[in-house]
């Protein structure tokens, strides 16, 4: 069974906000590296989150890691050094906005053209055969920062990353758009294909872990649009508290609708991808969504929440002593009507809860309802449901 618990990736601090809420809704646990040295300078948003994010050190890596790394360095050093020399600095291009480390935490570097890595992160004898072969040096901000072709850095910290994960029992994890590379082997044959091989690596098959990230994202932004931005952390972290089983169930509806899809890994445009896992998610999810609710008007839930008309789900004679009890109080039996009317609505509700037991997608359901945004009247109904039915 896959873990559900995942390690962040390439950054310290999360680039995307609106990201991480969706994973926080999703994952069990988010990690991310963070060294011993470097002071974290969260947002709110960040902190809100922090009972499902945790910490791994760049220590934690197995020492065959480091290993691994100066023998390719070793082998390979001349021709990384004709493509990745910081010699040739001067002609690559400035790292655009969404290239570059996210803001928390101060700058990283002053070479725009560089990619950064933190001092921590890279074993003594790694950094010692960068800076021999010419592929990477301290910045003038001092020996906190290691900078090099921005290449360079992103596979270092996707094999550190998938190394660490793995002896942590964790799912490698990033909110970048850049190619997405499968390094667990660690091998000098595969880091040389990742940097020295003439076929463009971007735009490659996506991985399982991609792809069922990018059919949560479009699962969960059904559910709850245009209201990610302004969605408080804290009513994320009550939803999660709320209804872990349920989270579960969605979990394993996602990897089961996964399950065959090989073809999937064929599209190697990331926009055809989310709209062939958006069809997917109409086929399969939205439907279910759909019988869902059916299911539970058909146990009153609409009669009850959008009209307040509680004839429609009571017994007719129930109903009848309702009105008897507008003209006759005492007459019409209070006490009886009471019971009639509690016994029945328990009866609907344990109905309208084995119908969302029963259900891959009640998740997306509860979400649809306690996540989503409301209108004045929207709220008055999602209150008396709570209240008629106590779901």
């Amino acid at each position: 069974m896959q873990s559900y618990q995942a390690l962040y990736y390439p950054f310290i601090h999360f680039k995307d906000e609106q990201w991480l809420k969706l994973a926080a809704l999703y994952w069990d646990k988010i990690a991310r590296i963070v060294p011993h040295d470097y002071p974290t300078a969260d947002s709110d948003t960040v902190k809100a989150l922090s009972p499902c994010i945790g910490t791994v050190r760049p220590d934690w890596v197995p020492p065959d890691f480091a290993q691994a790394f100066v023998d390719f360095l070793s082998q390979h050093g001349g021709r990384l050094r004709e493509r990745y020399g910081l010699h040739l600095r001067e002609q690559w291009p400035e790292l655009g906005e969404t290239e570059r480390a996210p803001r928390a935490g101060g700058p990283s570097g002053n070479d725009r053209r560089l990619g950064y890595i933190f001092y921590e992160k890279i074993d003594n004898d790694v950094r010692r055969a960068l800076d021999a072969s010419g592929l990477a040096s301290t910045d003038q901000r001092g020996e906190r920062w290691v900078g090099m072709h921005p290449r360079l850095a992103w596979v270092y910290m996707t094999a550190l990353a998938e190394q660490l994960a793995a002896h942590q029992g964790l799912c490698p994890l990033t909110d970048e758009t850049r190619d997405h590379l499968a390094l667990s082997s660690l091998s000098p044959e595969r880091l040389a294909q990742a940097l020295l091989d003439d076929v463009e690596l971007v735009g490659t098959e996506p991985t399982p872990l991609e792809i069922e990230s990018t059919l949560v994202s479009v699962a969960f932004k059904a559910v709850v649009p245009a209201n990610l931005a302004e969605l408080e952390p804290k009513k994320i972290m009550a939803f999660r508290e709320k209804y872990p089983q349920e989270r579960i169930a969605f979990q394993k509806a996602a990897a089961d609708l996964l399950k065959g899809g090989e073809w999937l890994k064929s599209i190697d445009n990331p926009a055809v991808l989310e709209q062939r896992l958006r069809d997917e998610y109409d086929k399969h999810w939205n439907t279910r969504l759909q019988d869902l609710r059916e299911q539970l008007r058909d146990c009153g839930i609409d009669a009850v929440l959008g009209c307040f008309n509680l004839k429609a789900v009571l017994p007719a004679g129930v109903a009848g002593a309702m009105a008897g009890l507008a003209l006759h109080p005492v007459a019409a039996g209070a006490a009886g009507l009471a019971v009639g009317v509690m016994t029945t609505l328990r009866d609907k509700r344990k109905q309208a809860m084995g119908a969302l037991r029963a259900s891959p997608v009640s998740y997306l359901y509860r979400m649809e309802q306690d996540l989503a945004p409301k209108d004045l009247w929207g709220r008055v109904k999602h209150g008396t449901q709570r209240f008629a039915l106590g779901i």
